[in-house]
């Protein structure tokens, strides 16, 4: 949804539209008439990608905070990624954390409108916003290239809400828009309430070159979950909406698209793809909000989806046993198993905790015999409290250095994971490395489920 100008409410053609460049004004639209809903799930949706798909990364949002492994949250209009402000197409929303939340298993986006009149002072040309919203992006944490990207989403419904889901290449801050080469998966806008709209923008002889295409469910998506995906190899992409509608296939050889993208998940108001309406022409008044909220987001890869390696006691239900523990400075007892609280599946954890002494403890479990491959590392982590260093962590060698993830503060059990690592000599040791150079009784780290994941 970056810069387009354009690509509005009409159903593309399948072959490639040169756009004009620069931000000309639109004619305002007007609200279409609403099309009326149907039942729809709103528990969590089936979903099944076919035979001969690897589950490569998933989010299934669990726990009340966002996973920051995965997810980076924007708070502000200037985008220090793509260097733009209002995003490149004069949206009137300011993203901020407060209304970016976890809960009941949804990621929770949502808009609202405000007389704070916030805007960032890179952007002072621009003048004021006139809603709060919620933008995230994974640039650095999540990027792959090629695959099936798919997520279950509720759009709100209303004129002037700009929901999307879309990727953006990994090299955007070296190369600039649109030669980072841009896919949107998702957007919908309320003229067309019965429609996912779906595009690649890239640079071509030139110019900004793009393409676009639509699937029709025959009401409106808005107000319940469906999935939106796109199938994404070296010279195709294919749109779905609900797995079972298409839109038109887009056959490509662009460079943009053979490289690594990064997910960005947001809920936009106005701006160019509405005509640039004014605030008050939104369908969001005052002392109401807007929601779009995001069930699951997965990234699968061609293959068939092999088991979890074996860990022994990956729960910690049997004490210690299967772990290691390495301490620089005599802390060893700082990591043990218990039942306070609770384990995420059994009875039991482990715990990285002292009564107030600072202590340095890496447990970990060596694991020989790996066939040769890319492997990561996920666990459940609860966390409370600063530490100076608090890891998931990989290595092939106890002096190799680490692939490791650094965990955040989460109230409840949250999924964490490394990023890949290259196992070439059959051998790798991985846990939890923690140090508290002050102690403080009331921080703790609890850890639980550990696999082991081929990739």
């Amino acid at each position: 949804m970056h810069k387009r100008h354009a690509l509005r409410s009409m159903l593309w053609a399948a072959s490639s539209l040169a756009l004009v460049g620069g931000c000309s004004p639109e004619p305002e639209l007007s609200d279409a008439e609403a099309l009326p809903l149907v039942t729809q799930e709103q528990g969590e949706r089936a979903y099944d990608p076919g035979p001969g798909w690897n589950l490569a990364w998933q989010d299934d949002f669990t726990g009340n905070s966002l996973n920051s492994a995965n997810w980076t949250v924007l708070t502000s209009n200037f985008d220090p990624v793509t260097n733009n402000c209002n995003f490149g197409t004069g949206e009137l929303e300011f993203p901020r954390a407060q209304n970016v939340t976890v809960a009941g298993g949804k990621l929770i986006l949502t808009a609202q409108r405000t007389a704070d009149a916030p805007f960032d002072s890179r952007c002072a040309g621009y003048g004021p916003r006139s809603y709060y919203s919620g933008r995230i992006h994974s640039k650095g944490k999540v990027e792959r290239r090629y695959g099936k990207l798919v997520a279950s989403i509720k759009v709100p419904s209303g004129y002037g809400m700009w929901p999307a889901f879309w990727t953006l290449g990994a090299n955007i801050s070296n190369v600039g828009w649109p030669r980072s080469g841009e896919i949107d998966i998702l957007e919908w806008h309320s003229n067309d309430a019965s429609w996912m709209k779906s595009a690649a923008h890239w640079f071509a002889n030139g110019a900004q070159q793009s393409w676009g295409t639509g699937a029709n469910r025959g009401y409106s998506i808005a107000d319940g979950f469906h999935t939106y995906e796109v199938e994404w190899t070296a010279n195709r992409m294919i749109f779905r909406l609900d797995g079972e509608i298409r839109g038109n296939e887009f056959a490509h050889n662009e460079a943009a698209f053979q490289q690594n993208h990064y997910i960005l998940l947001n809920l936009a108001l106005g701006g160019n793809w509405y005509g640039h309406p004014h605030p008050d022409a939104i369908g969001l008044p005052w002392g109401q909000t807007k929601t779009m909220e995001v069930e699951w987001v997965r990234w699968y890869q061609p293959g068939s989806t092999p088991p979890p390696a074996s860990l022994t006691n990956a729960s910690f239900e049997n004490g210690m046993t299967g772990w290691a523990t390495w301490s620089p400075n005599g802390t060893e007892a700082a990591d043990f198993s218990e039942t306070y609280n609770g384990g995420r599946t059994g009875a039991y954890h482990l715990t990285h905790w002292t009564n107030g002494t600072p202590f340095e403890v890496w447990t970990y479990q060596p694991v020989p015999g790996l066939a040769s491959g890319t492997y990561k590392v996920r666990a459940w982590v609860r966390k409370s409290g600063g530490f100076d260093l608090s890891r998931l962590q990989a290595k092939t060698c106890g002096e190799c250095a680490p692939v490791f993830t650094n965990l955040g503060n989460h109230g409840d059990w949250t999924m964490v994971e490394t990023p890949p690592i290259s196992v070439t000599g059959g051998y790798l040791e991985l846990g939890f490395h923690t140090r508290a150079t002050s102690g403080n009784s009331a921080n703790f780290i609890h850890m639980d489920d550990v696999e082991l994941i081929r990739l």
